[in-house]
């Protein structure tokens, strides 16, 4: 079976997901040997793989601030926490590193500014994301929504002013059209595009590649936000899609009659998993 494999010109971490990896990694070989325990509140990533080899390593990740000991040390997630979870944790004498990507602070930082000057803040993203819980954390006085789709956007009351900040890897199609219904909502609108660089980059090259083969692979945990978004631009582009973990969930029949297919990754996917899915792909 010959199959044309075309991989999606930006892969592999982001620089975020990146630079808490090698956070970690640092933490945990300076510590290797100690009594010291390393925390994390949640996955440090969403890659179950990544997870899983840190957890090996010695992180430790826990569901609720009660786990973590004192004395300890504790690494705040790529996708940043509430200030007051992280005043909590500061409490109990416990020594905190912030991996928190430096464009997910900058979308913090816009909407508490945007607080402060009095604007109702719709902050564009998925409610239950860490991400979006984190940013919202930030804003004053409850004075915010968060806005999931267009249809939320319809629902929101007339405002004198609002402010929008955006979950780093929203698509930007979406961006668009949210911000055209809360035009109808307010005199004055103010928008910080606080989707990154990457993200727009990898959405765009996923897209690019989506129209010129019969299938796509999108490589990324199931609980990654912008990996879902890469399989929905994906999906819109008519390829047949699927959304896998790992090289051990391609099936064989997937490629029947199949000549061009594509493959790319979320922002927390290592190079090395897109490069096993295609070496599985050549074997078939």
């Amino acid at each position: 079976m010959h199959i044309y494999i075309k991989k999606a010109k930006y892969s592999g971490y982001c620089f975020g997901v990146s630079r808490a990896i090698k956070l970690a990694e640092d933490i945990l070989k300076k510590n290797h040997g100690k009594k010291t325990k390393i925390f994390t509140l949640g996955p440090i990533i969403h890659n179950p793989g990544v997870t899983n080899k840190l957890e090996k390593k010695g992180l430790i990740s826990v569901e609720n601030l009660e786990e973590i000991i004192p004395g300890s040390i504790f690494i705040i997630r790529s996708h940043g926490m509430p200030p007051l979870l992280v005043n909590e944790i500061k409490k109990k004498n416990i020594k905190i590193i912030d991996a928190t990507c430096p464009f997910v602070k900058k979308a913090q930082a816009r909407a508490k500014d945007l607080s402060k000057n009095g604007y109702f803040v719709a902050i564009v993203g998925n409610r239950d994301h860490p991400e979006v819980i984190g940013i919202k954390s930030h804003v004053l006085n409850k004075n915010y929504v968060i806005i999931e789709d267009e249809a939320n956007a319809g629902k929101i009351t007339i405002k004198e002013k609002i402010g929008v900040v955006v979950q780093t890897t929203q698509p930007m199609e979406k961006l668009c059209l949210i911000t055209g219904k809360l035009l109808e909502k307010t005199k004055e609108l103010i928008v910080f595009n606080t989707i990154c660089n990457t993200t727009r980059r990898r959405q765009s090259s996923t897209k690019k590649l989506a129209n010129s083969v019969d299938m796509m692979i999108v490589v990324g945990g199931r609980n990654s936000a912008n990996t879902k978004h890469l399989v929905e631009i994906s999906k819109k582009c008519s390829a047949l899609t699927y959304h896998i973990e790992n090289y051990k969930e391609i099936k064989s029949q997937w490629f029947n009659n199949i000549k061009k297919v594509g493959i790319s990754g979320g922002a927390s996917t290592p190079v090395e998993d897109i490069i096993d899915v295609e070496e599985a792909i050549k074997k078939l």
